[in-house]
C-alpha cells in the first residue's frame, strides 16, 4: 500500500504524527490497536489537554480547538463505545513511507526558508549601500 500525506503538508500533520508515533505519549494518545494503519485513539482526554495540548503550538491549545483543527486537516472520527475517541484519515498512516515523505517535506520548507533568508541579505545589503550613498550625499551637501 502506497502511503501519502496531503501535498501541503502543514506543520499540524507533522507534529500530530510525531505525538502519536512518539510511544512514550501510549497511554495518552498512539496508534490504533486495529490492524487500521490510519487511524489512532486518544486514552486519556485530560493529559491529552494538559501534557500535550498546552505545550503544542499547531495543534490547538484546548480540546476543542484540537477537535477542530482534525475535522478542518480531513479526519473522521469513527464511531466506537462512550468514552473512546478514535480518528482516519486515509492519508494519515504510519510506518517508513510516511516518515521519508515528511523528511523530505521538512527539507524542502527548510529550502524555501534559505531562499527567504538569502532574499532578506540581499534586502539589508542593498539597503545598507542606499544609506551610504544617502550618507554620502549628506556629507556634500555640508
Amino acid at each position: 500500500m502506497i502511503q501519502k500525506l496531503p501535498k501541503d503538508l502543514s506543520s499540524f500533520y507533522i507534529q500530530l504524527y510525531q505525538i502519536v508515533d512518539d510511544s512514550s505519549t501510549d497511554p495518552i494518545i498512539s496508534w490504533s490497536k486495529s490492524s487500521n494503519d490510519n487511524s489512532f485513539v486518544v486514552w486519556d482526554l485530560k493529559k491529552l489537554q494538559r501534557d500535550i495540548l498546552t505545550k503544542s503550538s499547531g495543534l490547538g491549545r484546548s480540546l476543542k480547538e484540537f477537535l477542530a483543527e482534525l475535522r478542518n486537516h480531513g479526519f473522521k472520527a469513527v464511531v466506537k463505545g462512550p468514552g473512546e475517541l478514535e480518528f482516519v484519515h486515509e492519508d494519515f498512516a504510519r510506518g517508513l513511507m510516511t516518515k521519508k515523505m515528511m523528511a523530505k517535506a521538512l527539507s524542502e520548507r527548510i529550502e524555501r526558508v534559505d531562499a527567504q533568508i538569502k532574499a532578506m541579505k540581499c534586502r539589508v545589503k542593498s539597503r545598507k549601500a542606499n544609506l551610504r550613498v544617502e550618507n554620502l550625499f549628506q556629507k556634500l551637501r555640508i
